[in-house]
């Protein structure tokens, strides 16, 4: 008899493989926000050659594993682009990495860290995300 949990563990391997399996595109400009070298963002100019286009910002949720960083993004930014957007594709501080990528322990503030793997650093990753909004 099929074992359903291994068969959705499966789709779900499945799933993010496919996801993340398309190459990065390049962006246009990438222009830094701040003085860490993880405050950066990547733009994306609208394909169809318009002067004026809403803007679309991007946040990537990869911040505790290392592999997803802006990157992984980049092709949906290009295709926001190809459909006449203006797109910032936003990078932030993730802290420093341990083992496997996972952000190293006592990497959040003291009051914050329980202990466990820290995802991200608040209140950096907010600050950040203020900062490059306010940039725009």
């Amino acid at each position: 008899m099929p074992d359903p949990d291994r068969a959705a563990a499966a789709r779900d391997e499945a799933e993010e493989a496919s996801a993340f399996s398309h190459p990065a595109v390049p962006p246009d400009v990438t222009a830094a926000y701040g003085d860490h070298p993880d405050q950066v963002v990547d733009f994306y100019a609208p394909r169809d050659g318009a002067t004026a286009a809403p803007l679309v910002v991007v946040l990537h949720g990869g911040a505790w594993r290392a592999p997803y960083d802006r990157a992984h993004l980049s092709p949906f930014c290009d295709f926001l682009a190809r459909r006449g957007f203006a797109v910032a594709n936003v990078e932030y501080r993730r802290g420093p990495r341990g083992a496997g990528g996972v952000p190293a322990q006592g990497t959040a503030l003291p009051q914050q860290n329980s202990g466990g793997p820290v995802a991200g650093r608040w209140p950096e990753t907010f600050d950040d995300v203020a900062a490059v909004l306010d940039a725009l």
